[in-house]
């Protein structure tokens, strides 16, 4: 496993057919660390925020949504996916699986969202258009197969029948 080097720039922001996506700019290996998600932590969910504790929302920077800036707080334009090449370890993006130089970096929103705060029907093609609400919602299979890559405030608030 590789440690992420401190400001290296590992992922670029591109357009995709559905709006833009994360995209690698080099390739990686199960576990390597691509990105660290910083911003602002709130305690409810927004459209662009992920969840990283019970009641911790991390929040892009506000000063890179007012601006659209695409390289600060680049980590917003991660696009779900059922059949993720990523998944969050703390505020860590880390490759499921290896990832090739410009392979766009999708992770599962239900392995680190309670309950979205905008839920959707998914596009990402690994999936029947199921639609992504959060852990909270997901039935015993769903959670069992995601629980090697869901966040510990998850299965810690499911364990404890706040689900």
């Amino acid at each position: 496993m590789h440690a992420l080097q401190q400001g290296t720039t590992n992922a670029t922001v591109r357009n995709t057919p559905t709006g833009c996506g994360l995209f690698a700019h080099a390739a990686a290996a199960v576990g390597d660390a691509i990105l660290e998600v910083d911003g602002e932590v709130l305690a409810s969910p927004s459209v662009y925020s992920v969840q990283v504790g019970e009641q911790e929302h991390l929040h892009p920077h506000r000063d890179a949504l007012a601006n659209d800036d695409t390289e600060r707080s680049r980590w917003r334009f991660l696009n779900h996916s059922c059949d993720p090449n990523c998944w969050m370890d703390g505020r860590t993006l880390r490759a499921r699986r290896a990832i090739a130089p410009g392979e766009q970096l999708t992770f599962d929103y239900n392995c680190t969202e309670w309950s979205m705060d905008t839920p959707f029907d998914c596009a990402c093609g690994a999936c029947n258009g199921s639609q992504v609400r959060g852990y909270a919602h997901l039935d015993a299979d769903a959670r069992a197969r995601r629980d090697a890559h869901a966040a510990p405030h998850l299965r810690a608030r499911a364990m404890h029948g706040h689900a």
